[in-house]
This record gives C-alpha cells, structure tokens and sequence, in this order.
C-alpha cells in the first residue's frame, strides 16, 4: 500500500478543534496513513489532545513547534519532514475534517498516474458545493471504467486563478513529483495556498480531482471568513491579496492577455476592498490602521518586496 503523510499546520485556542480533525483521520477508510503536526506557537498546545488518542494513533502522530510563522512555514515545516517512505502528502487545517472515504480515492487517483489530486468541498453556512459552484461537479471524464476519480483536462493554472475550484484542505500531492515545492513565507495573511496550488499547476499538468463531497470546512481561530469588515485583520488580508497578485505577475503575463486582465481586475478589487475596509474603521471607530499604510504604497507602486510581520496589537492604530 501507498504510504500517506498528513500536513497539519496547527494554531488555535479552542479544545476539540483538533480532536474533530483526528477523528475524521482515524475514520478513513485507508488507514497507511501518518500524521506531522506543526505547531506554529499556536496558544493552545495540541499535545494535551493528541495524548488523548488511542496508542494506535499517537504512534503514528508527530508533533514539531517552532516559532511563529504563519501557515505557509508550518506547512513547509512539514513537507521537510515528510518521512522517505511517504508517497503522497495530504494537507488537513486543523479546523476541517474529512469524510471517510477521501484518502482512498485520492491514492486510487494517484495511483493511476496523476500528482495532484483535489476532492470536492462545503463549508459552515454553505448552500452547496464548491465544485458544483464551478461546474466541474457535473463535467469531466472518468480516468477508468467505474472511477469516482476524473481527469482534469483544462488549464489547471488558469481555473485556479479565475474561479478557485480547489482547497488545500482537499488537496493531495505525489511526493516523487511535487514534494519539492515550498509555500511562500512572505504571504503570512493570506494567499499562500493558492500560490503554493499555482506552482503546483506550473510544475505539472496530471491533476484529477473527485466530484463527491471530500472535505468539510469548519470554523476555528484561523478562519480566514471570520475577519470583519473594518478590522485590522480584513484589511492586511486584502492587502496580502494584493501583494500575491503582485507577485504573480511575471507568471500570469507569461501565459497571456487573458491572464493577464484577471489577475488585474483581482489586484484592483483587493485594492477597493482594503480601502472601503479602511473607509468602515475610520467612520465606525474613528481610526485608521496607518501601520499598514506604508505596505499598501509600496504594493500600488510595484515596489514592495515582502509583507512585514504584524506590529504588537497595542501598536495597530
């Protein structure tokens, strides 16, 4: 059997988040499965959770800390210790879950040829599915008579800039193929899946993906929809956009006008959003938070380089 290694980047400050991830782990239906926890400095340890895990599973657990680095170091923390005998490498957030039957099909799909592997998806509050969202639910050809796994046939680069078919969470890797692949540290805030999936789809176009429902998004401290409009935290999101899209443009450019004009009209709604969260602060707590303002103007400009690290919250105002 194909050897699993399952990537948990770990930050929260709830009991039981945790927990409910491991469960949906110890509830596949494939069981070659070990499991890297990388906590980030997070709060809450996650060890008291983990010793409270039968021995069959805490054998099988890994936990490394390190210092805090948001998720795109916890992640890359892991891929390098993502053991020689692994196959493939699945992420999990801490905060989601998985159904029962996810691993198996993503090695059945693995298996046959493909690197990246990725599993339809819902969220809390949501009315329906990601990959029914975007129509891939119902399109696509099956890899094998009676597979449950299809075949990705467009361009994977292009579908994950436009319309975002795709989350890390319901994201499986060959190791042989794609294990060399690091997140960018530099986007803490936001936007360091997707450019970790877009190198992915540069480095490879054998990705297939199962229409059935495969991940369930939960809430947890690091959800990144629980930031208000207004907030500190929903303006440097937006403004970490606005970087990522900066960053990309060489690539995006690369591959064509259309491209080109997507990641654009994306740069100029991150832009209109930092500003009209900027706009809500300033009317409803009479405050802007100008320690972000020097980013945003090198990001406009082109110039900026990296996104600092957040100020010591006594410092955001």
């Amino acid at each position: 059997m194909s050897r699993v290694a399952v990537i948990i980047p770990f930050y929260q400050q709830e009991k039981g988040i945790l927990s409910r991830a491991l469960d949906s782990i110890a509830a596949q239906t494939y069981d070659d499965i070990e499991v890297i926890v990388v906590d980030d400095s997070s709060p809450l340890s996650p060890v008291e959770e983990i010793a409270a895990r039968p021995m069959t599973e805490r054998d099988r657990i890994t936990v490394i800390r390190q210092s805090n680095g948001g998720p795109g170091k916890a992640r890359n923390t892991a891929l390098d210790a993502v053991p020689s005998s692994a196959d493939y490498a699945a992420f999990l957030d801490s905060d989601d879950r998985w159904e029962p039957e996810h691993i198996a099909t993503a090695v059945s799909g693995l298996d046959a040829g493909f690197d990246l592997f990725f599993a339809d998806y819902t969220w809390p509050r949501g009315k329906t599915t990601r990959l029914k969202e975007t129509g891939l639910a119902e399109s696509g050809e099956p890899i094998m008579p009676g597979s449950k796994v299809m075949a990705f046939t467009g361009d994977f680069f292009e579908s994950i800039l436009s319309s975002w078919p795709v989350h890390l969470s319901a994201t499986v890797i060959k190791v042989a193929t794609l294990g060399h692949i690091r997140f960018d540290e530099r986007l803490r805030f936001s936007s360091e899946d997707m450019y970790y999936l877009l190198q992915c789809a540069g480095a490879s176009d054998r990705v297939c993906y199962s229409p059935q429902l495969g991940v369930r998004l939960d809430d947890g401290l690091n959800m990144f929809r629980r930031q208000a409009v207004g907030s500190f935290e929903f303006s440097r999101s937006r403004l970490a956009n606005a970087y990522f899209h900066r960053l990309i443009e060489p690539d995006v450019t690369a591959r064509g006008k259309a491209l080109r004009t997507i990641n654009r009209r994306l740069l100029r709604t991150n832009y209109r959003d930092f500003l009209r969260s900027e706009a809500k602060s300033l009317l409803l707590q009479g405050r802007l938070h100008f320690a972000l303002y020097g980013e945003f103007l090198k990001i406009l400009s082109g110039s900026g380089t990296a996104m600092r690290p957040a100020p010591p919250r006594a410092s955001w105002v």
